[in-house]
C-alpha cells in the first residue's frame, strides 16, 4: 500500500489511513463479533520484539486445527486487519485458528515493497515462519495446513513467502496485491493461489504500471506466472461470482490450482467489508464477500 520511499502527498495519505482504519472496527463492514476473543502476544526475532493476534475458537480439545495467517496493508496493524476482515467470525465458525501478525513500522518487506519495513531490510519471511512456530507452541496446530492471507502490503509479502518458503504455506489468497519479488521457482507440490483483485485498483493497476516509483506488473501476468510456477495445465475455466470474473487454472502439481477474481468497478478495498478511504483509494463493493471466499478456498486445498 506505500511505495519504497514516502512521498509527502502519500505521507498524509498514510496518517487519513490510519484514521480510518482506526474506524474500521466500529462502522459497518465484515461482522468481526468474536475479535474481543483474540489475545495479543510477543516474541523476540533477531533481536526486535514482534508481536501478533491470537484468535483460537472455542472447542477442538487437542486435536491440531488449521491455521490462517492474516497479513495488514501498509499503514496497518494486525488488529486492523481482524477488524476489517472479520476472520475470527467466518474463519474461527469453518475451525481455523486465526494469527494477524503486526509488520515493522506497520509495513512488511515483500521484496520491492513496502516502507520502513524494506528500508530496514526486515526479515519477515523468517519473522512468520518463527511466529507460527510460536504459534504450535501455545495450541495444537496441523503445520500440514498453514494457509497465508493479506491485503495490499500484505498480499505481496504472503507471495514472498510462497515464493521463498513453499514449505510455510499450504495455500495463500492475496487481495490487491502482487508478487514483488523477482525470483519465484517452480515447486514439487506447488501452492495453491487464489487472487481477488479490483479491475478499478488505483495502486495495483489491472494492467500494470508505476505507482509511486514502484512497478506493478499486469495482474494477468500474475496469474500466469504463478500457474507456471505451479505447472498447471494450459487449459482456463471461467465463471462469474457476483461481481467478479473469475478464471482459473487447473492440472497443476499437488492439485494446487492458481484462481483470479477480478471485482468489476472495486478500487484498492478488502472486497465486503467496510470502505477505506474510496474517493483516495477507489470503491468497494458488497457483491463480493473476501473473508468467505478465502476461508472457502482454503477449506478446498486440505
Amino acid at each position: 500500500m506505500v511505495a519504497s520511499r514516502l512521498s509527502r502527498p502519500l505521507r498524509s495519505l498514510g496518517i487519513a489511513l490510519l484514521a480510518a482504519l482506526a474506524a474500521c472496527g466500529t462502522s459497518g463492514g465484515i461482522p468481526s463479533a468474536q475479535a474481543a476473543a483474540s489475545q495479543e502476544y510477543e516474541i523476540s526475532f533477531q533481536g526486535v520484539d514482534r508481536s501478533y493476534r491470537l484468535y483460537v475458537p472455542d472447542g477442538g480439545g487437542n486435536q491440531p486445527r488449521p491455521l490462517i495467517v492474516a497479513l495488514h496493508g501498509g499503514f496497518g496493524t494486525g488488529k486492523n486487519m481482524e477488524e476489517l476482515t472479520g476472520l475470527d467470525l467466518v474463519g474461527g465458525n469453518a475451525g481455523f485458528v486465526i494469527a494477524y501478525p503486526d509488520g515493522v513500522g506497520r509495513s512488511w518487506n515483500a521484496g520491492s515493497c513496502c516502507g520502513p519495513a524494506l528500508k530496514k531490510s526486515i526479515d519477515d519471511v523468517g519473522f512468520l515462519k518463527a511466529m507460527v512456530a510460536d504459534i504450535g507452541r501455545r495450541t495444537p496446530i496441523n503445520t500440514e495446513r498453514v494457509y497465508g492471507t493479506g491485503f495490499s502490503n500484505g498480499a505481496m509479502m504472503v507471495h514472498r513467502v510462497s515464493c521463498e518458503a513453499p514449505d510455510l504455506f499450504k495455500a495463500i489468497a492475496a487481495a490487491s496485491g502482487g508478487i514483488m519479488v523477482q525470483n519465484c521457482a517452480a515447486t514439487k507440490k506447488g501452492i495453491a493461489t487464489l487472487l481477488i483483485q479490483g479491475r478499478a485498483d488505483p495502486r495495483i493497476p489491472w494492467n500494470g504500471g508505476d505507482f509511486e516509483g514502484n512497478y506493478r506488473p499486469p495482474v494477468r501476468d500474475i496469474f500466469t506466472r504463478l500457474a507456471g510456477r505451479n505447472q498447471c495445465a494450459a487449459q482456463e475455466s471461467t465463471d462469474q461470482d457476483g461481481s467478479a470474473s473469475c478464471v482459473t487454472r487447473r492440472g497443476c502439481a499437488g492439485g494446487a490450482e492458481v484462481k483470479l477474481c477480478g471485482i468489476d468497478g472495486m478500487g484498492h478495498q478488502w472486497a465486503g467489508a467496510k470502505e477505506l478511504l474510496p474517493r483516495l483509494l477507489g470503491k468497494g463493493t458488497n457483491n463480493y464477500n473476501a473473508s468467505q471466499k478465502v476461508v472457502q478456498f482454503f477449506q478446498q486445498h486440505p
